[in-house]
């Protein structure tokens, strides 16, 4: 149950629909409009994608990484659509004039080989592990529609899609689970600069619980997840400001790399 109005939700996502369209900022939602709780937040996300129309190639999680749900006031992990047309294979190209300023997020990214689609009990690790057809190190650029985004109630950020900006993907490997994703170090490089580093431990103790987070909160709402789809599992490293001119580098050790310019 919501006590936002069908009409305040769909007003919520106007807002937010017509910055993204014409790459605008949101100074925030007014308080009639805020979503109170995250079922709020997620009716106003869900009419939001309804309204532009995006074809969505996958899910992304936020917030898996304890320090990222700290610095947000938030005390469990979300999920938002990932629009196909965002998704970007490395080494991208990405024009500055077309996001929000930005912040990028090391993540660790699957494409499944099979469905994992809604049913009756929960998935459990195992059947998730089977599912995956590739692991991808990538590069999240978060850059939503919201003015100082980090400064926004928590329930705004889920609204605006997460603040989501778009995804790039490394090469691919199916013999991932050859290695310890815990223990798969993470460090991005801006402009030949080591800058940040982590874990996969920091991804609720492994990526692959992030995964299986999101299937079973899918699951819950009665959707799955598809074949052929990208689902990237939340930052392994702390958010990282990038300007045009710069190129970032995410290592992921015997995963790969994943490379990023910024014009």
């Amino acid at each position: 149950m919501t006590s936002l109005s069908p009409a305040a939700i769909d007003q919520a996502a106007s807002l937010f629909a017509k910055a993204r369209l014409e790459r605008g900022i949101v100074d925030g939602l007014p308080p009639d409009l805020a979503p109170a709780t995250i079922t709020e937040a997620y009716a106003i996300q869900a009419k939001l994608a309804e309204k532009l129309g995006w074809a969505v190639g996958g899910w992304f999680c936020g917030c898996t990484n304890r320090a990222i749900q700290e610095q947000l006031g938030l005390a469990e992990p979300y999920c938002a659509p990932l629009f196909r047309h965002l998704i970007y294979r490395a080494p991208a190209v990405l024009d500055s004039k077309d996001f929000a300023p930005i912040v990028l997020e090391c993540e660790f990214s699957f494409i499944l080989a099979r469905d994992l689609p809604a049913r009756p009990l929960p998935y459990e690790l195992g059947d998730v592990q089977a599912a995956i057809a590739t692991l991808h190190p990538s590069i999240e650029v978060v850059a939503g529609t919201l003015k100082n985004w980090r400064q926004q109630p928590p329930f705004t950020i889920i609204a605006d899609n997460g603040v989501d900006g778009a995804l790039v993907l490394g090469e691919g490997k199916s013999d991932w689970r050859n290695h310890d994703l815990a223990r798969v170090p993470v460090e991005l490089i801006v402009d030949g600069d080591p800058v940040q580093k982590g874990y996969g431990a920091n991804v609720l103790g492994n990526p692959l619980n992030a995964l299986l987070w999101l299937a079973n909160e899918q699951r819950k709402r009665g959707n799955g997840l598809q074949a052929g789809d990208v689902y990237n599992t939340g930052t392994a490293t702390l958010m990282q400001p990038m300007k045009a001119g710069q190129h970032a580098v995410a290592s992921f050790g015997p995963l790969g790399t994943v490379e990023l310019r910024l014009v």
